[in-house]
């Protein structure tokens, strides 16, 4: 729907495998509610909860059971001081199924989703457009010589410090795609190089509205290598379903977006193509197996969305480097600098023929998914 020189459109995003969105939080086994029997998680509010065991006169055993690391089952502190699951409803915010932590040997700790004001989980704007970003950052990559940011690229300095590596060379290369407002300074006339002039201010996604408890589970993480060995790693996210649809709106600054040859369409252009690059330079280098979900769009495009999903889905070094014998070893390069050894990613060229050789996956109900792919609807 067009407003004067905006155009807002409704967004149904769809998951098509568990996403997560991380709220910040990781809970260890004193902090929620396993039954495992059940397969259960419930989450206390931690306020009703003290009021709760105030009542029952049980702050101070619940003070040494919290000081205790012997003891780290906050069901089974419950259970030792004869509090049921019928009295659960007292001081638990809300539960949600175990998924496949209720069959994990090393079950401990457990990353939250993002919830909103009000404790409910959401998808916000914010995750969206920084999603939609790279894939337009690898569209707008396909026009003009961007020669010169490669070189600076490759021949960075190897010796800088993890955290540093590459901040410049990307921090550069981005307001060099983005910064094309062409708004000068009126003291002197010169084009300003700052956020003032990024073209994608003119992209603005509402928040989703909350979304249910229901949607939410708890998945693993399965690492994937190229010949299909999967290994599951002691890492526990709640995620939201696949088939969980949230709904935002997104509106436009056309007149803004017009300066750089952005509208609705090519914005739908662009991730459709920047999905496309991922499974070319990326994830067919990766075994299927016959436990994958079948998984595809149907009514709009492939977006890869929130935490654990991977290198590639949220940087632009292959879109960059579209020569593969270039852009592999340069991906191993930055891996190796950025985790230590045992990972392995100084093999990835030469063994794996892939950077990173790490597919990252999740299971849910008894199939894997790619972590955190999405459908998005743009009407």
């Amino acid at each position: 729907m067009r407003y004067g020189h905006l155009e807002r459109l409704d967004i149904t995003l769809r998951a098509l495998a568990p996403v997560f969105i991380g709220s910040g939080e990781q809970l260890n086994k004193k902090e929620y509610i396993f039954d495992r029997r059940k397969g259960l998680i419930c989450f206390p509010d931690f306020p009703r909860l003290v009021d709760f065991l105030r009542s029952r006169s049980m702050l101070s055993k619940y003070e040494a059971f919290l000081t205790q690391p012997r003891q780290n089952d906050f069901r089974a502190f419950l259970e030792e001081n004869n509090i049921l699951a019928s009295d659960y409803s007292s001081f638990v915010s809300y539960s949600i199924a175990a998924g496949e932590a209720a069959r994990a040997e090393n079950f401990r700790e457990v990353l939250t989703f993002i919830k909103d004001s009000q404790g409910h989980p959401y998808i916000p704007g914010s995750s969206l457009k920084g999603a939609i970003r790279t894939a337009l950052a690898a569209h707008l990559l396909k026009k003009g010589d961007w020669e010169r940011d490669r070189r600076n690229i490759e021949g960075v300095d190897s010796t800088v410090p993890p955290r540093k590596y590459l901040a410049r060379e990307s921090s550069t290369l981005e307001k060099e795609i983005f910064y094309k407002l062409g708004i000068r300074n009126p003291k002197d006339g010169k084009e300003i190089f700052s956020p003032i002039n990024d073209v994608m201010q003119g992209i603005r996604i509402s928040d989703s509205a909350a979304l249910s408890f229901e949607n939410l589970t708890l998945t693993g993480k399965y690492d994937r290598k190229p010949d299909g060995t999967v290994t599951l790693l002691p890492i526990f996210r709640e995620c939201l379903l696949p088939g969980t649809e949230a709904h935002l709106q997104m509106t436009l600054d056309l007149p803004m977006l017009a300066q750089v040859g952005l509208n609705a369409e090519v914005i739908e252009a662009a991730l459709h193509g920047f999905a496309d690059e991922h499974y070319a330079h990326f994830e067919q280098y990766f075994a299927e197996l016959t436990e994958d979900a079948p998984v595809a769009s149907k009514e709009g495009v492939d977006i890869i969305l929130g935490g654990g999903a991977g290198y590639v889905s949220k940087t632009l070094t292959y879109n960059l480097f579209p020569q593969r014998d270039k852009a592999v070893p340069l991906t191993a390069k930055i891996m190796a600098k950025q985790f230590p050894p045992r990972h392995g990613h100084s093999k990835d060229a030469s063994q794996y023929k892939v950077s990173p050789h790490i597919l990252k996956t999740t299971m849910y109900g008894g199939e894997y998914y790619q972590m955190g792919k999405c459908e998005l609807i743009l009407k």
